[in-house]
């Protein structure tokens, strides 16, 4: 700071700067806690003497801090920490109720719905769309009949091919071929794994 700004040889003034103030305040507090070096107690004086509202707000720390000191430490109840720990988990238990109800609430309101709409849907369908139920009835089961003669056909030809002398020459050779890689793929995996261990 500027040495003007510090001189105890100017008359008081009654409005310090706000950079002066807040500068003060600081210096309250190393005062208060007594860590004012000898520079600071010279600058801290001087705004004492030249500033009157600086003065009158050291006063008024000062004051607030001997009723401070003045106070006894006030300390929790013993037991405080298991009582607040306690309430806390009760809250907490609450909160999880809570939310499981209405959770379980929305499901079965769902369930309920769908339940509802299902039995209403059908019991429509029965009532008012009979032919059109019958004509789906109808498709449903001239359907499953040709999936199912398409797999007897499917099965039949099957049998029959594989009854040929080729077809059995081709599964054997396919079986010996899938064991002989298979093999060939496992004594790889035993060497490569060897060869990392070691």
């Amino acid at each position: 700071m500027n040495a003007n700004v510090w001189n105890s040889q100017v008359p008081p003034d009654e409005t310090p700067a706000a950079a002066l103030q807040e500068e003060f305040s600081w210096l309250m507090s190393l005062a208060l806690d007594g860590l004012l070096d000898a520079q600071e107690q010279v600058q801290f004086q001087a705004s004492l003497v030249r500033y009157p509202l600086l003065a009158r707000q050291w006063h008024s720390w000062q004051r607030l801090d001997q009723q401070l000191t003045l106070l006894p430490a006030v300390e929790p109840t013993l037991g405080f920490v298991k009582r607040f720990e306690h309430r806390f988990q009760q809250q907490e238990r609450r909160q999880l109720v809570w939310r499981n109800w209405f959770v379980g609430a929305f499901i079965v309101l769902v369930w309920g719905g769908l339940l509802v709409g299902g039995t209403a849907l059908g019991a429509y369908v029965l009532l008012y769309q009979s032919d059109w139920l019958g004509e789906v009835v109808h498709t449903l089961a001239f359907t499953f009949a040709t999936v199912s003669q398409w797999f007897v056909t499917l099965s039949a030809a099957l049998s029959s091919l594989v009854a040929t002398p080729q077809a059995i020459g081709f599964g054997l050779g396919y079986l010996v071929a899938a064991g002989a890689l298979l093999a060939y793929w496992v004594r790889f995996l035993r060497h490569s794994t060897q060869l990392v261990m070691e």
